[in-house]
This record gives C-alpha cells, structure tokens and sequence, in this order.
C-alpha cells in the first residue's frame, strides 16, 4: 500500500479514477437504456437537486426525476465537453439537443405541453461518490433558456 493509498483508506477519500469510473458507467447504462444497472450505482440515499428547487431523496426518486425530464423529450442528443474529476467529485458539462415532444413539468406544477420544438440546452451535472456508488447528483441549466425555447413569446 502506497502512502496515498494508505491516506485515502484513513479519510475516507475515494482513490483517483474511481468516482470517474463509477460516473461514466451509470451515465454509459443510462444512455444503454439498463436502468437496473444504473440504479446499482446508485446510493439509497441518493440526493438530486435541480433548477425550480427541485430536491428528491432515494435511488428510484432520482432516476425517476431524470426520466421524467427527458421523457419529454424525443431525438436526445448529448455533447459532452468536460467529464472531469476531483477526490469524490465528477462533473459533467454537456449540450443537450432535443426535440420537445411530451408534457415536461416544472418544480411547481406547471406544464409545458409539447410544443414540437427543438431545444438546446447547456447543462452542468455535479456527482459525488461515497463507497463506490452515486450519492449525490445536483444539476445546473439556465431555467428561462430552455422557457423561452419551449414558448417563444415569454
């Protein structure tokens, strides 16, 4: 065991590379359509937090958050510019090319029914790591962009 390893075992942090890993092989089984297998990288406890205030805690709320968001969605098209990783930490910026095609509910309960649009939207994920599995996700996108995409005239 190196010092660094032998640091790490001592504060609990997660050894370089691995929270990376563990991100991009949940974001690989999402993209794959395997929801089981994303959910196994997920903690119980998972937090996700997202524009409007949205906060959901437990591993399904999560995933069923992310899937709801984009079932609204048809011909999704992720860009990804950085995946990157510090101690526990991952981020992810990408561009998201969409075609709006379903009803796509906000934080408060409002709807944006279909609108038929093609959206871009620019997204930061932010993803800790603890014990090998996601523990939280909080993500960041311009609200009013994406709006003004989905009805023009706001």
């Amino acid at each position: 065991m190196t010092r660094r390893d032998a640091d790490q075992a001592n504060t609990g942090e997660t050894p370089v590379g691995q929270a990376l890993d563990i991100v991009r092989q949940a974001l690989d089984a999402f993209d794959g359509g395997d929801v089981p297998a994303a959910l196994a990288l997920m903690h119980e406890d998972l937090v996700v937090e997202a524009p409007g205030g949205v906060r959901v805690e437990g591993r399904e709320a999560g995933a069923g958050y992310s899937a709801a968001f984009l079932a609204a969605f048809d011909d999704v098209d992720v860009d990804t510019h950085i995946l990157a990783e510090q101690g526990q930490l991952v981020v992810e910026e990408y561009t998201l090319t969409a075609t709006h095609t379903g009803p796509l509910r906000e934080a408060d309960g409002s709807e944006h029914p279909p609108s038929g649009r093609r959206i871009t939207l620019r997204v930061v994920e932010v993803y800790r790591v603890e014990g090998g599995l996601i523990a939280e996700n909080r993500i960041y996108y311009d609200q009013t962009r994406l709006a003004r995409q989905l009805a023009p005239t706001l």
